[in-house]
């Protein structure tokens, strides 16, 4: 990334190549961390298998991982807005890394907990916020949305390949030595993003006192929709694999489903990139909790058909991928693009909250009393998400007052 003395002042690059490096690194460090954060169901059996233990306290350790990464991704935004994108993603190569290979060690599945849930969650918080708000930095108003859009393909195509790319290491090498290896390419891959990162801020802009979230009506409405929202977006990521497997459907279909979902959301980032600012981001997000409810509901009645499933993988792919799109727009037309990372990291507290609930309550629940009653609990926490969404979303004074 050029120093402050390269950009213009509207944000854009003196260089215009500059900010589309940026862009890839971007991309780079969001494949491999949301890739390996979200192929953990492939890893859920075999894990469980090698601890001797049942799907319930393995799903917890990736609702720890999720916990921590909106956790991470609450502070490392709010340092990256204010010091810079750099010494962030620097930090979070090495802490992906290390995750892994003290995933990879552990000989109790308590250290899973530190290693794969504390590490790797922390490692994706400290890229995601950062690396929105230093797109926001490097891209005038114009070209926001697209590169937007383009960091966000990066998440997709992580969940697309990873998936499939961890089954075929897992069958090949097995699930510690497959985690090894993901170790080396995240600290490379990453590492060599952090390279592209700011060092220091781009905006003169004095940043936003948190505390007046707390008093925004329209951003606790959104807030609180994010955490009804959670349980039911990240039960797919965490129980398609083996939902699919226990109704028959071949293993390596099984665990493609959220791999199409990736592949669709990827199409649908470039969509919504390519819309630019011509549709309501609010409208889009209650499009896509609607997506979202429905691929819930679509696999609740799938009755273990493959085609039915991945129609339900590919409903959440959509709503997922509109929703990711339009939120930062929303965010940073309410608060400014000066905040943007630390405002979209405060609120993906709240989708933290609902994925440390969801997978954990979830696998419980299915090892009580099977898949079929933790789907229809989703579902209905989805369903009053969409209905908080829909209220009206008002500010008056708080908006006024929100930059100092």
């Amino acid at each position: 990334m050029p120093d402050t003395s390269d950009l213009t002042p509207s944000g854009e690059s003196a260089d215009p190549a500059a900010p589309w490096s940026v862009a890839a690194a971007a991309f780079a460090a969001n494949f491999v961390t949301f890739g390996i954060l979200f192929s953990f169901g492939v890893f859920l059996t075999p894990i469980a298998d090698d601890f001797g233990t049942t799907t319930g306290p393995v799903a917890a350790l990736f609702s720890t991982a999720i916990s921590t990464y909106y956790l991470g991704g609450a502070i490392g935004g709010r340092i990256g807005d204010r010091f810079g994108a750099r010494p962030l993603v620097a930090v979070a190569a090495l802490a992906m890394s290390g995750g892994l290979l003290g995933t990879a060690w552990s000989s109790a599945l308590w250290q899973t907990y530190a290693a794969f849930g504390v590490l790797v969650g922390l490692a994706t918080g400290f890229c995601y916020p950062s690396m929105i708000g230093l797109i926001g930095r490097s891209f005038s108003e114009r070209q926001r949305p697209a590169a937007m859009g383009f960091l966000l393909v990066g998440v997709g195509a992580g969940t697309l390949v990873m998936p499939w790319l961890g089954h075929q290491l897992i069958s090949a090498i097995g699930w510690r030595q497959t985690y090894a290896v993901l170790a080396a390419v995240a600290l490379v891959v990453i590492g060599w993003a952090a390279t592209r990162g700011d060092r220091v801020r781009t905006s003169g802009a004095r940043l936003m006192r948190i505390s007046l979230l707390a008093r925004s009506r329209r951003f606790l409405l959104f807030f609180a929709a994010v955490v009804a929202i959670g349980p039911g977006f990240y039960a797919p990521v965490a129980f398609y694999n083996d939902y699919a497997v226990d109704a028959g459907v071949a293993p390596g279909l099984a665990a493609g489903l959220i791999g199409i979902s990736g592949a669709t959301s990827v199409v649908a980032r470039l969509a919504c990139g390519a819309l630019g600012g011509r549709v309501d981001p609010m409208w889009l997000c209650r499009a896509a909790f609607a997506c979202l409810t429905a691929a819930l509901a679509i696999w609740w009645v799938s009755g273990g058909s493959a085609a039915v499933l991945v129609i339900s993988a590919v409903t959440h792919g959509v709503g997922w991928a509109v929703w990711v799109t339009a939120t930062p727009s929303v965010l940073a037309e309410w608060y400014g693009v000066e905040n943007l990372g630390g405002v979209i990291g405060i609120y993906y507290t709240g989708l933290g909250v609902g994925g440390l609930v969801g997978p954990a309550v979830c696998g419980f629940v299915i090892d009580a009393a099977g898949f079929g009653p933790a789907i229809a609990l989703v579902t209905v926490t989805s369903l009053i998400a969409l209905g908080l969404l829909t209220l009206p979303m008002r500010d008056g004074a708080v908006a006024s007052s929100s930059r100092t």
